[in-house]
């Protein structure tokens, strides 16, 4: 994704007194219920305090066996923008060691100063901020440039609003992370499904020169790739629940969950959708591909020994994400496909798209013409 300008209710002119000016940008960064947002918020108080020539937030990748850097937010001179959308990794995301000065406060755990050069950042000074949130967790990184070094208050100061902007994080995971599989909620997944549809209408629209600006996300390089959602059901888990009671049957749904972090892609959402059954949205990719990924999900929880009670299996059913599609609808088709599953034998993966050309299923017909979200 490049970058946006953000729409936040943050004042151009500044406050009165530098105090003021703080109080401000704290009060908009807790006011905050959108990590994007959050984000460039983030970044423009740190900016507009400082009185800096640019502030970059950056944001740490862990896939397997690596480790990644991606700018997601900045604000200078010409705006604040946004260059996350919350679907994939930012369009600039590289391996960390590309990034030399992140790289050393990484493995180091400190702040570093780069001192300005002929040949280093256009002559500005640069000061990296590591961001460790609870837990000890690594967020990423904050980035700050201007034509003077830090001082002690500035440093202060900016370490007081990563704190900040730690808190505000942990508040959001409160409110979109299941309690219990740690896996995102039914709240987050309407936001994220709609986020999708948005961005596929938004992407139409500028390929169709219908608008004169919009971000340009990463487009797949194969036309048939989709987003797909699946709807995974674990097969007979009241029978679970009844013969060995819920403290078992909820660390089943824990053990799963567990097995969804490590089986899909990072970037792939993973989400509780209530009681037995979760729904996991793939990034772009092919519908062959789609169907192996979740096939192969299917075979290793049905190889995994759980405690008690021993092996289980699920039932899967996905669906693409289509441009012109409701919510409700992309929902209803997976479910569709699940139940296909269900009532054929278990244990088993449908595509909701095969089902429909193969003749098993028909397509419904949804009517547009009034508003429906889910």
């Amino acid at each position: 994704m490049s970058e946006s300008t953000a729409p936040l209710d943050v004042p151009q002119t500044g406050a009165s007194t530098p105090e003021e000016l703080v109080l401000l940008h704290a009060c908009v960064i807790s006011a905050q219920r959108d990590r994007a947002e959050l984000e460039v918020a983030f970044v423009h108080a740190v900016q507009e305090i400082l009185h800096a020539t640019s502030a970059q937030l950056f944001r740490v990748f862990t896939p397997k066996g690596d480790c990644l850097a991606g700018l997601v937010a900045k604000s200078d001179h010409s705006g604040r923008h946004c260059l996350d959308d919350g679907l994939s990794w930012p369009a600039n995301t590289a391996s960390i060691e590309h990034f030399p000065a992140l790289h050393r406060s990484l493995t180091s755990g400190n702040s570093i100063v780069v001192p300005a050069g002929p040949d280093s950042n256009g002559g500005l000074h640069e000061q990296v901020f590591p961001i460790v949130r609870e837990g000890n967790v690594f967020f990423g990184f904050i980035v700050v440039r201007q034509t003077t070094p830090l001082d002690t208050l500035q440093q202060s100061l900016v370490q007081g609003l990563v704190r900040l902007f730690c808190n505000q994080l942990r508040l959001l995971d409160y409110s979109e992370i299941d309690t219990l599989t740690g896996l995102l909620n039914r709240k987050t997944f309407d936001e994220s499904l709609l986020r999708i549809l948005s961005s596929l209408q938004e992407n139409d629209a500028a390929s169709n020169g219908n608008v004169l600006h919009l971000p340009r996300r990463r487009h797949s390089s194969d036309a048939d790739d989709s987003h797909w959602l699946a709807v995974i059901d674990i097969d007979h888990f009241k029978t679970i629940n009844d013969t060995y009671g819920h403290l078992i049957g909820d660390e089943v749904l824990l053990m799963i969950a567990n097995m969804m972090k490590t089986s899909f892609r990072a970037h792939d959402k993973l989400f509780r959708f209530g009681g037995e059954e979760f729904v996991v949205v793939l990034k772009p990719t092919e519908a062959r591909n789609a169907m192996n990924i979740f096939d192969r999900f299917r075979r290793q929880v049905e190889a995994h020994p759980f405690p008690q009670v021993g092996h289980l299996t699920i039932s899967t059913g996905f669906a693409r994400i289509g441009i012109n599609d409701l919510p409700s609808a992309i929902i209803d088709n997976a479910d569709e496909a699940l139940y296909w599953a269900k009532h054929h034998g278990r244990n088993l993966v449908f595509s909701y798209e095969d089902l429909v050309n193969e003749g098993h299923l028909q397509r419904r017909i949804v009517e547009t013409n009034t508003v429906e979200l889910f």
